[in-house]
Formats: structure tokens, sequence, C-alpha cells
């Protein structure tokens, strides 16, 4: 499969056999043999080929054009005689736009196809990657064509005919990804998850999260502090300081798109405001705003109005415009306003407002009396100032604390928190780690952080750790005071870094047992949207889609879904363009376009362009729902 960056593995590229069309734009030729007895041998070969095994096609910035595989054993199965080879057919994405003519469907050449190159030549030119991966150059794209946007098809030829004729869909696993573990320090701290609309280039730590909904009264735009204090005390958040919300703002269906999300902008930024007013600390947000739409067609289905449901976007708003049918359709409209807020809190140390110096003095005064309680919570507080760019790093390191065993704990703190703000190396850290776990050899929080950063270190480093004895070491964790979740949570990551050895090994049998174990221990226990996210990319990563999907589609049709869960979702099923036509689908389609419609109508750029495909264009269900929702310039 092609690759985006082979040596770190950073990108998959599935292969899906899809229909093919044809489009007289090239001068090679070579006889399609797919249904004659020369290939028979050849499709068996591709059937019976381990999932496990990938190939595809690179194109580069400078137009060079690489074959890539991953496993050289069935790479001498497949191509085996001197007239074997593969060819790429270039296809641009000019013929996909929405007024354009498809190509025909089932030639072998729907672009522009390159001069074949056989056996002797990919032998004697492959390159490889890692073990067991190669790359190899097999042609040019046309200089006439270097600046357009193009995807390349797979050619594979068997006794100098064409033997099978693929597409690609590209699916991002930047690489697979443990579970989140987090770092101890007084508490198990976390870093809030990436988001797209978020370019703040400070990392955001918190230790406790909460989401909940605040609906919207029809037309309303201004939330005052009263009207949100109640919330305020609800959620007991006299003792948090607010560090950051992201808020996912809706409106009911009816009126211009671009007037209802400049209402729910209004809407979000007035709950932030008012949220302000508790706190002297800037509140960083992320605000995202769309239709309910998906709310919309789940009750409407329910409801005397569910023909509405067979039209496009368009002509429902069109029908809204019947006063008449709005206020009957109002009883279900008026609870799809509302805005899903989640906020990332740190307990309050009480010195929010004590200058700088002051802190390092009555820290050193804390070490001197050994008061450690004391000295955590000013170190803690001077890390907070730290990480939100308001102290200089230098803060960090002016607090000295004496290698002793009663201030292990402040020791694992330093060293957790420089970690976190990047002053200090994972390697260096460790050994530091390791050398605190001498003074207190009981301390659960020590042992935890030194198996996180052995992790870390493990995932890229299959020799760093030996897995028997670390094994151990993870089931001695409880017996030092760590919940047995955060254990749970660690075995899982030590059976996904396994996989990998095994995948490394060819050990496929292996390598499904830990799968298996990873599968029947997750299911037991509660998963956050960012767990999900990194189990589905594991099981994506090892060709267990099926699981994947399974794992997800639990919450694709809810409004607080996570944007990156419920797009790898959708990414996944554009595997099966077919199941786009099933009405569960068409919901998390539909969410996912009132969350981000941008991101949704990227799926069909060049896969070198970010996207998973644009030849996906050719399935009408898919190619329908880009022309109505993305205003592609044709």
């Amino acid at each position: 499969m092609p690759y985006k960056n082979v040596r770190h593995l950073l990108t998959l590229v599935l292969w899906l056999c899809l229909p093919v069309m044809a489009t007289a734009q090239t001068k090679v030729f070579i006889q399609d043999g797919r249904q004659s007895a020369y290939c028979t041998a050849c499709e068996k070969l591709l059937h019976d080929m381990p999932k496990e095994v990938l190939f595809g096609i690179d194109i580069h910035t400078d137009g060079d054009v690489y074959f890539s595989m991953s496993n050289m054993e069935w790479f001498n199965k497949l191509f085996t005689g001197a007239q074997d080879g593969v060819s790429v057919d270039l296809v641009l994405k000019e013929q996909y736009v929405c007024n354009a003519t498809l190509p025909i469907a089932h030639s072998v050449s729907k672009g522009v196809v390159l001069p074949p190159v056989y056996l002797a030549a990919l032998k004697k030119n492959m390159e490889q990657l890692t073990e067991g991966h190669f790359s190899v150059k097999v042609g040019q794209v046309p200089k006439n064509l270097l600046n357009k946007e193009m995807e390349g098809n797979l050619i594979i030829i068997k006794n100098g005919v064409v033997c099978h004729y693929t597409n690609f869909v590209d699916i991002p696993r930047s690489s697979w990804a443990l579970l989140p573990m987090g770092m101890y320090t007084d508490t198990l701290l976390n870093v809030e998850p990436d988001n797209e609309a978020d370019t703040t280039s400070n990392p955001r730590f918190y230790s406790k999260k909460l989401q909940f909904i605040i609906p919207f009264s029809k037309n309303k735009a201004v939330y005052d502090t009263k009207d949100i204090k109640p919330l305020y005390d609800s959620l007991e958040l006299k003792d948090y300081s607010i560090k950051s919300i992201h808020i996912r703002a809706y409106s009911s269906i009816e009126g211009a798109e671009q007037a209802n999300s400049l209402l729910q902008q209004q809407r979000a930024k007035s709950i932030v405001k008012a949220l302000q007013q508790f706190q002297t600390r800037e509140i960083k947000t992320t605000i995202t705003a769309g239709e309910n739409w998906i709310e919309f067609y789940n009750d409407i289905a329910q409801s005397p109005y569910k023909d509405l449901a067979d039209f496009d976007k368009a002509t429902i708003k069109s029908k809204l415009l019947d006063k008449a049918l709005l206020d009957q359709l109002e009883p279900y409209l008026k609870d799809h306003r509302k805005a899903i807020i989640t906020i990332y809190l740190n307990k309050k140390t009480g010195l929010e407002r004590t200058k700088a110096d002051s802190l390092v003095m009555q820290f050193k005064k804390a070490i001197e009396k050994k008061q450690v309680a004391k000295a955590s919570i000013i170190q803690d507080a001077i890390f907070d100032r730290v990480a939100d760019g308001k102290l200089p790093e230098a803060y960090i390191n002016q607090l000295e604390i004496p290698h002793e065993a009663i201030f292990s704990d402040l020791k694992n703190n330093q060293i957790t928190y420089k970690l976190l703000l990047n002053i200090t190396y994972e390697e260096e850290a460790l050994e530091e780690l390791k050398e605190i776990e001498t003074l207190s050899p009981a301390n659960g929080k020590i042992k935890y952080n030194i198996c996180a950063l052995t992790f870390r270190m493990w995932q890229y480093d299959p020799g760093f750790a030996q897995p028997d004895s670390f094994l151990l070491y993870i089931n001695e964790l409880p017996k030092t005071g760590i919940d047995s979740s955060l254990v749970k949570r660690m075995l899982i990551n030590y059976h996904i870094i396994m996989c990998g050895i095994y995948m490394s090994q060819y050990k496929y049998d292996a390598k499904d047992e830990a799968v298996k174990y990873i599968y029947l221990t997750y299911v037991d226990m509660q998963l956050s949207d960012e767990d999900i996210l990194a189990m589905a990319k594991f099981l994506c990563y090892y060709s267990h889609m099926k699981l994947s999907e399974l794992l997800l589609e639990k919450r694709i049709h809810q409004l607080d879904v996570n944007e990156d869960l419920l797009f790898y979702y959708l990414n996944l099923k554009l595997f099966d363009p077919a199941q786009f036509s099933l009405e569960s689908v068409q919901k998390a389609v539909q969410n996912a376009i009132s969350i981000n419609s941008k991101r949704y109508c990227r799926f069909f750029n060049a896969m070198d362009k970010g996207g998973a495909s644009f030849q996906l264009l050719e399935y009408n269900i898919l190619r329908n729902i880009y022309c109505d929702n993305c205003k592609p310039s044709n």
C-alpha cells in the first residue's frame, strides 16, 4: 500500500477493488486479461494474500511515481516471470467535478497510463524502507499534468496482460495510538486532545473534565451571568479554575445557514462571557457552530411530518418558509437549539494572585520546614503559570528539592512538569524517576510514571523494554495504590505494542491473539471518545476494520460525539461506499456536516491533499451528498 512516509508508518492506504473507468487519454496499451485463464492464478494469490500485506502507489511532489509493498515474500509469490510487472494509471480530479461526465466503467485506463515496469527492473531498483517493506520508482508524471490534482491506480501485469486493476482509499493512522495514560503529579494530569480549530501553541493540561448541555430559547442570543450562575454552582466549579472551554453550538434547521451560524457563534460567546465573570483567569475557548440536522431527522421520522425526510436539505428549508408548517414543527425544533459544552478544569490553589517571586520564596521556606503538602501546592501554581505562558520556564528550575525520601513526591512532580513542558527529554526523565524510585520504592505515582514513559519509549523502539519483566512490573502497580482501571489501560497498551512486535516478525497468529485479548478487555471498560478512537485506530491498523466500525458506531449519532471519532468512522465506511445508502450512515454524515462541513468535503480531495480519494465520487450516493453540501467549483 502507499505510505505517505513509510519509514515512520504514518499513513495507511488500504486497497479496495472499485469499478474502473476509462478515457482515451493514453498511448500505452496493455491487453486486459482479467477475464481470461492467464489471470486465474494471480487472482487466487491476491485472494489468499494475508490482510496484513499492503501495497499501493505513491506520487511524490517532484512527479516521481512509486510502487510500494509491505512484504517481500508475497512480492516474490506475485511476480515470478519476466513479463510480470506493474503500471500506473494517473487519474485527474477534474474528471470528477459535479457537472462532468464520469469516465466509463470497467476500463483499465481511465486516465493516463504509464509504461509498464517489469520484474527485472523492479528488483534492480527497489529500496528497502523497513524490514520487509520496499518501494520502487515505476514512472514519472508527464510534465503537462504536474500541477494537477491526481491519484495513481495500480495495474498488476502477469504474462504481459493486465490481471488486476485497483484504486485506493486513504485512511489516516498517524501511528496507532496508545490509550491515553496521563502522568501523575499529586493527581493524574492529562493533556487536552488536539482540535483542528485550536491554533494555540501551548499544550493545555487539566485534572478534571465536565460536559453538559445548555438549551437556547428561540431568537435569544445573549446569556447573562444570572442565567449561568445556577449551572456554575451545580457543577461545583467554585473549587476549580476553568482552563478552557470547547463549545459546539447548534441551531434548529429553519432559516438561512449563514444567519444560523452567526447566531450560534453569538450564543456561544455570550456563555463564555458569563462564565468568565466568575474568574480572572482568561478562559481559552474553541467554538464550532452548525445546524442540528441529525436530531431533526430523528424526531421527524416519528412524527406526522416524516415525509419531509425524503427531501434534500435545500427543499426542506424552502418548505419551512411556510409559517404555518414552521409553527406546526416548532414543538420539535425547540429542542434542537442547544450547545454542547466541554469544560477542562484544574483545582484552585488559592495562590492565583500571589506574585511569582513570592511563590519561589514560599516554596523554599516550605522545603526548609519540610512542609511537603504546602510546597506541592506552590509547585503546582508555578507550573500552571509556566504552562499558560505567563512565566518563563526558568521558574520551574528555581524550585530546588533535596534528594531525600520525604521529598520524593515533589521530585516526581518536578520531573513530570519539566517533561510536560518539554524542558527535559523522555529518556532523561525516565532515568531521573528510576533514581527517585530508589528513595521511595513503594511510591505508586513514581512507578506509574515510569511505566507511562517506558511505554512511550517502547512504542518507537521494540528493544527498549523486556516484555516479560515489564509485564510483571505493571501487574505490581495495584499493590502500590494505583487504581485497577489505570492498570487495565496499561495492560491493553502492553498488548498493543506486542502486536507491533509480532507484526514485524510476521507472527500474524500471535498478533491476532493479542488483538483478541485487547478486544475482550476493553469491552468491559468505561471508555471516553478519545479512548474509543485510539482503539479504533489500533484495530484498523491491524486490519480489523469491522471491529473498528462496531466500536465507533455506538457514538456516531450523538451531538456530543468527538469530531475525530465521527470522521474516522465515516472514513472507514468509505471502503464500502454502498453503506452510505443506509439510513444510519446517512445520519452520521449529516452529523459530520453539521459539525464540520469543510472537513467532510476534504474526504474527496486527492490522497496527497488530505483526502480519502476523489474517485469515490463515481458512486452516485457520495456524489450527490458532495455536490449538495460541498459547493465545489466546476
